[in-house]
């Protein structure tokens, strides 16, 4: 059997077990049935039967190896040699080779279920009848009553079984189906869990490279976290869909602006290499419309990927505008890339030369491609003896065109000026959420009380606490935002709400869209929240 198993693997082809276990069936009939012939009879008729057999026999099982021609055209063929085999036998031996009929009915049946047809069935049916008829005319071997018995019953049984073994195959197919779109989807989790995984480890470790400096880049943590948390916004987005696809809502976004945030990123990990990361602004740009999030996760992986593996000194991010949408290019000084290996180099899980001796698992590019490709761009390699480029040619509508003379950068910690208090009550199930906006708040000059859950916040009022705002979070254990906000309403009706949440509050039907239009709530913000967006929603509603 390992003989047998060895010689497969260098000749075999076929993928088909079915057809290859039919032919493997058919050579040890052959044998059983020659050994069964010899015993009752030697002649020359059957020596020559014996060897065309054999000859046939080893045609069919190269066949099936070596999958010659169509299928259908193969399997017929062979359903045709196993019907002529035993005709001959039949007509050489007369009723002595009674036993033949068992295996035409075996033949007329098992060809349907072992393909799954009931083509083969109604064909096997057919032949093996013609087959029988044929040889019985022939030599006579029967008489008349026994002859039409076995006739009747090679038709009957297959006529017969022919609607429930239909039913069978057709059963089977979709088992097999079925089967086929659970491995599928097996694959597709996996290769999700693959992305996710890969997908949070760059801002991840940035943050983790800022947070290591002498004097950390505030800044730049900021921009890595906001960074992460929109990553972790369209993983949910596409784990609530049932084939993990996701349809990514598109949105304003400055083209020199993303670049900045990667560069600020990446820039840890370039640093710790030697390698300056450097953002060129080919033209002027003004605000687009696009897939901001996928345009975000491939320039980090391919900034992320010129960093770790290019071994130059130097990584450059440029922009430019062409027809139809956006042209980035992330463009390194390092050793090149290979012709050999550029044609491998967007396959999930390959690592090329340059990254041996460096972490990864070889999916950066491979993310490259398949995000890029979603949102209807693409993704070009050029690369020589020094240096490679990539370039993302990304669909992207222009919405707003560039200020002449462009407008001075804003202030991205400007925060507005308390002139008069608020009491603020804050409510959030999640310690660091709940420490870091509080924080936010009180450096601005409000008066800050957080509680963790909705039913302390109804505590702290029934203890008579008076509060002018109420900024309340919408998934809580026990309580959520909504449920709070209608008990707050009942003791306090005049204190303005203020609910935030990572739910797309642009998607209809939204969670707050009822307690919006109805008054329960005054405002709703969605996370991830910038401290402006908050202290300027705190602003508006404070009492004045």
């Amino acid at each position: 059997m390992n003989i047998l198993r060895q010689l497969e693997g260098k000749v075999c082809i076929n993928p088909d077990r079915r057809e290859l276990s039919q032919a493997y069936l058919r050579v040890f009939i052959f044998v059983g049935c020659m050994v069964y012939c010899f015993a009752q009879y030697d002649t020359t008729y059957l020596r020559d039967i014996t060897f065309f057999a054999f000859l046939a026999t080893l045609f069919w099982l190269g066949m099936a190896w070596r999958k010659v021609g169509p299928d259908k055209v193969r399997h017929v063929g062979a359903l045709v040699y196993d019907c002529g085999i035993i005709g001959l036998v039949m007509v050489g031996f007369g009723s002595g080779m009674m036993g033949m009929f068992a295996v035409l009915l075996w033949v007329s049946i098992g060809y349907g279920l072992r393909y799954r047809s009931p083509l083969y069935l109604k064909l096997g049916m057919i032949l093996t009848s013609a087959t029988f008829i044929v040889s019985a005319m022939v030599t006579h071997w029967q008489e008349l009553a026994v002859f039409v018995t076995l006739l009747v019953t090679l038709i009957i049984i297959p006529l017969a079984l022919m609607r429930p073994m239909t039913e069978m195959i057709n059963l089977l197919e979709r088992f097999a189906s079925t089967n086929k779109m659970l491995d599928e989807a097996n694959k597709t989790k996996i290769r999700f869990i693959s992305d996710v995984s890969h997908d949070l480890l760059t801002p991840v470790s940035s943050i983790i490279g800022y947070c290591q400096l002498a004097q950390p880049s505030i800044e730049g943590i900021r921009i890595s976290a906001i960074q992460l948390t929109r990553q972790i916004r369209a993983i949910i987005g596409r784990s609530a869909a049932e084939d993990l696809s996701f349809d990514e809502p598109e949105e304003p976004f400055i083209p020199a602006e993303l670049l900045k945030q990667v560069a600020a990123i990446v820039k840890p990990l370039a640093e710790s290499r030697g390698i300056r990361i450097e953002v060129v602004n080919r033209a002027r740009l003004g605000t687009f419309f696009g897939g901001y999030d996928s345009l975000s996760i491939c320039l980090m992986n391919l900034a992320n990927n010129a960093g770790k593996h290019s071994k130059g000194t130097q990584v450059t991010l440029s922009v430019s505008e062409e027809r139809g949408g956006l042209l980035f290019e992330v463009a390194d000084d390092g050793v090149g890339i290979a012709p050999a290996q550029q044609k491998r180099i967007f396959d999930r899980f390959h690592r090329g030369a340059a990254s041996s001796d460096t972490d990864g698992l070889g999916l950066g590019l491979a993310i490259v491609k398949d995000t890029i490709e979603r949102i209807g761009g693409r993704v070009e390699l050029s690369s020589g003896h020094l240096g490679s480029t990539f370039r993302l040619h990304a669909p992207a509508t222009m919405v707003d065109p560039p200020a002449n003379p462009p407008s001075p950068p804003k202030n991205t910690q400007a925060r507005p000026v308390v002139t008069d208090l608020a009491s603020i009550l804050f409510v959030d199930d999640e310690f660091q959420s709940r420490a870091a906006w509080s924080g936010v708040l009180r450096e601005a000059g409000y008066s800050v009380h957080s509680a963790a859950s909705g039913t302390e916040a109804l505590a702290a009022i029934d203890a008579g606490n008076r509060y002018d705002i109420c900024v309340l979070d919408y998934r809580m254990p026990g309580m959520n935002g909504i449920e709070l906000a209608t008990a707050i309403r009942e003791r306090q009706p005049t204190m303005r709400l203020v609910a935030i949440s990572a739910d797309k509050l642009h998607d209809k039907p939204s969670v707050f869209t009822r307690a919006l239009d109805s008054r329960l709530l005054d405002a709703a913000l969605q996370k991830p929240l910038h401290p402006t967006t908050l202290l300027s929603m705190v602003e508006q509603l404070r009492p004045a």
